[in-house]
């Protein structure tokens, strides 16, 4: 619920309108963000006195314009935020050094139908997208 909030914060605060090449990247697949998109959507377009104030555009717009980590723990959630998002806006979530991680950081990409590319975009192409490093950098 911490990290939706903060994404619609940022949203409706119109810091990514402000601020459009500023990078962000969200733990936990977004958190509760990607499944009540919808809910957010609606609650701008059935009150936008209470929603659209210091932004007028569709929160939908900003999809893929911020990343969020793979640390989901479940093979559809995985799928929803790629969905949501797209591939290049995943990155590799360890959860380090908390307890909660996967047992094997990144399994739940390596296990996952995606192709070989895909895995790869997700494992760490993005990640040094988001930190605008070389992608020579990484070595799959």
């Amino acid at each position: 619920m911490e990290t939706s909030l903060a994404i619609c914060s940022m949203i409706f605060g119109g810091i990514f309108e402000r601020l459009p090449r500023l990078r962000v990247a969200f733990a936990h697949g977004g958190g509760a963000f990607p499944a009540t998109i919808g809910r957010i959507e609606h609650g701008w377009q059935a009150r936008p006195d209470l929603v659209a104030v210091d932004n007028i555009h569709n929160p939908k717009k900003y999809l893929g314009q911020f990343w969020l980590d793979s640390l989901v723990h479940d093979p559809k959630m995985l799928e929803v935020v790629v969905d949501l998002v797209g591939p290049n806006r995943i990155t590799l979530g360890t959860d380090y050094p908390f307890p909660l991680g996967e047992d094997i950081p990144g399994e739940l990409i390596k296990l996952s139908n995606y192709s070989d590319d895909i895995k790869a975009m997700m494992l760490g192409t993005s990640a040094l997208e988001w930190l605008n490093m070389p992608l020579g950098h990484f070595k799959p």
